[in-house]
């Protein structure tokens, strides 16, 4: 019987996991557009709590969500700009980031 709950219980964690991990691993990501121009500094802290300056040194905070890979804006200047975007974490460790935006605006955050 104990052995029984013990597989109960490490099922449902595992079936819990993988929502979990899929969230954007927090860190400081320098971002640009598709001509190679920084656009900005990316802070992406944890349980979706970032940060973006602009090259001008403005700095404005919100809030982001993720399912799967998607990563959508819920406030601050991702929102106000309207980037939606995704993220890749290669087997390398290194995440990559991809916004678009209104105006085929494309924004990449590595």
């Amino acid at each position: 019987m104990r052995t029984l709950l013990i597989s109960v219980l490490t099922a449902l964690t595992l079936a819990a996991s993988p929502a979990l991990a899929q969230f954007p691993p927090p860190g400081i990501y320098q971002c640009t557009d598709t001509s190679g121009t920084m656009v900005g500094e990316l802070t992406l802290l944890v349980a979706g709590d970032y940060s973006f300056a602009d090259p001008e040194g403005k700095t404005g905070n919100g809030q982001v969500a993720s399912a799967g890979s998607d990563v959508d804006p819920l406030s601050g200047p991702l929102a106000d700009r309207q980037l939606y975007g995704s993220f890749e974490t290669g087997a390398d460790g290194a995440t990559v980031f991809v916004f678009t935006g209104p105006e085929d605006l494309t924004v990449t955050c590595r």
